[in-house]
């Protein structure tokens, strides 16, 4: 650990957040909650136990009620109630909430929230450094997180509005992933804060006892999507949990209705309510990457939105009298998903964010279904199934011209970022068309019908090895490394595939033998590339590849029917373990 004051953890805390069970940095004179909360900071040399002082009215269990939030005053102070802070991420130990009444603290005005949280910090590293691994992040994880305009960004950074710890969160997150220093030592120091900044509860305190900042939100998005991608499980799943409910909490999911009702949101500009439909929108995507991929329901109910979609920049402060709409909402029905596509080229700056989120939308709908039917009747099943297929055919029809070519444009001069961002919208419509092959095929019982269901499995996954032969590995990070979890699918369907007795591709010279092994290959590199980087990915690598040796050939139509029956989701607990003892549970059937 380096020599950092911020990072020595004393014994002593200071009196006040022993007496309110929280957190403190022990910073002297005054800890970081005490100053932001202008309260006096005392440290008394009598060690006493935690806990409210006898008799006070935080002493009862059960009494504590959130006070009313007068002429739109920030929810600070006494009516808080905090997180018992344990220094494991495992250990978070929930006391209750307060009610949010109102917008976040900074939309009326542009001061740096900070929620005390220190300790880890950026501090290690030089301004000049510190400049360089922001302008990095917006090359890397920013394409995958538009949360920011980088010009905005860098503007209230260099006016010191940026809140520190939003600032530390992104240097350090950065600085691990591009592996910013070699030095044993440093990266030991960097693996040390991070895993302060995910331990610590003071966060998450303040996004439920206060109205967040923009920059608050920001800090818990990133964090909620590195651990999902970096320390995959309960906690991380949770984690992303929180985040999405408090974006609920507070209004984003209806950002457009609300400014209509209350004063305080009409008065944000322009600009910032850009930032904060990008914020609701980023956590629209981990709410379906999370919940997807575990097979867990989404929080996000598509059919309640009424955020718009991010419009043109250049339509902002644009007197253009022009039929062009400056404003686009999720259609209630999934239906009426191609209107937002015919819309969106109108507004070109923001075209690829507007198709990720379509198509994410999509692959939600397909996710539906893949849970429905291990609930549903099968002709219920079938009958959604259909409707999915037919509006997963009118998004690719609705598409603009040669958006599915799997190459990039060169006569259009299409960027190499923006060739990969269009790649990843691909491989959503292909991973939704394979869950829903996937669930009609564990519905069909004859054999005829089978073959012809299993078949419609193998055409996705083919399609997304098209797709991987093309990828540069030098943009795994500038992507969600969420795709990770369809290309893992994608291998095991086709590694299925080359061992089943129906497509009769087991014979070494058969031709369809060789393009699945081709396919395979192409398919296991390109997760072999995030998994260099993110945890996520090198873990479902070593799951195909354990399944891969302990499964062998041929595999019968009963074989795969089996195998069919317990795909709940990609990365679901119980499909996992599955293929870790599918040899064992093949050979017994």
């Amino acid at each position: 650990m380096q020599n950092n004051s911020r990072l020595v953890l004393t014994s002593r805390v200071c009196d006040r957040c022993i007496r309110k069970k929280v957190k403190c940095n022990q910073a002297r004179p005054t800890c970081s909650r005490c100053g932001e909360l202008g309260e006096t900071c005392t440290y008394s040399l009598v060690r006493r136990k935690p806990g409210p002082l006898r008799g006070s009215r935080h002493a009862h269990a059960g009494c504590h009620q959130a006070q009313p939030r007068i002429s739109g005053a920030p929810l600070r102070g006494e009516g808080n109630s905090d997180e018992e802070y344990t220094p494991s991420r495992s250990e978070h130990v929930s006391q209750g909430t307060s009610p949010l009444t109102g917008p976040p603290q900074d939309i009326a005005d542009s001061s740096p929230q900070f929620s005390g949280s220190q300790f880890a910090s950026h501090e290690r590293f030089t301004p000049q450094q510190v400049e360089f691994l922001l302008s990095s992040f917006f090359d890397i994880l920013q394409d995958a997180n538009p949360i920011f305009s980088k010009e905005g960004f860098f503007d209230r950074y260099r006016s010191s509005l940026c809140a520190e710890d939003l600032i530390s969160t992104i240097v350090i997150i950065t600085a691990k992933l591009t592996e910013f220093t070699a030095n044993d030592n440093a990266l030991r120091s960097l693996d040390a804060e991070l895993d302060l900044l995910l331990s610590s509860s003071l966060l998450q305190d303040d996004l439920v006892g206060d109205s967040p900042s923009l920059d608050q939100f920001r800090n818990a998005y990133l964090l909620a999507f590195y651990e999902f991608h970096q320390f995959p499980g309960h906690h991380a799943w949770l984690r992303v949990g929180r985040v999405t409910r408090m974006a609920y909490r507070i209004g984003l999911d209806r950002l457009d209705h609300i400014r209509a009702l209350y004063s305080d949101w009409r008065a944000v500009s322009s600009e910032d309510i850009q930032e904060w439909r990008w914020m609701w929108w980023c956590i629209y995507r981990l709410d379906c990457y999370s919940n997807l991929s575990s097979g867990m329901p989404y929080l996000i109910d598509d059919t309640c939105i009424s955020t718009s979609f991010i419009g043109s920049n250049a339509l902002l402060h644009s007197d253009i009298t022009e039929e062009l709409p400056r404003e686009f909402f999720l259609p209630p029905s999934s239906e009426n998903l191609t209107k937002i596509l015919l819309a969106a080229p109108s507004h070109p700056d923001t075209l690829l964010r507007n198709v990720h989120t379509v198509t994410t939308a999509t692959l939600r709908q397909a996710g539906l279904v893949a849970r429905m039917h291990w609930i549903r009747s099968q002709q219920a099943t079938l009958m959604k199934s259909t409707q999915a297929e037919q509006q997963l055919a009118t998004i690719r029809t609705a598409l603009p011209p040669g958006w599915l070519n799997p190459r990039r444009n060169a006569f259009a001069n299409e960027s190499h970022n923006d060739y990969h961002a269009r790649m990843v919208t691909i491989l959503h419509l292909r991973m939704a068309q394979l869950l829903l092959a996937i669930a009609d095929c564990g519905q069909l019982r004859g054999a005829d019908e089978w073959l012809a269901g299993w078949g419609k499995i193998l055409e996705p996954c083919q399609d997304m090895a098209s797709v991987a032969e093309h990828w540069d590995s030098s943009f795994c990070l500038a992507v969600d490394p969420a795709v990770s979890f369809t290309l893992f699918t994608a291998l095991v369907f086709l590694d299925l595939h080359r061992k089943t007795t129906t497509t009769d591709t087991t014979a070494d010279n058969d031709p369809n033998s060789t393009i699945l092994d081709h396919h395979i290959t192409i398919l296991r590199l390109q997760l072999e590339h995030f998994a260099k980087v993110w945890t996520l990915p090198r873990l479902l690598k070593l799951s195909f590849e354990s399944f891969n040796q302990s499964v062998s050939g041929p595999l019968s139509h009963r074989h795969i029917a089996l195998i069919l029956s317990h795909f709940e989701a990609p990365l679901h607990p119980r499909w996992l373990h599955f293929l870790s003892i599918a040899h064992t549970v093949l050979t017994a059937s």
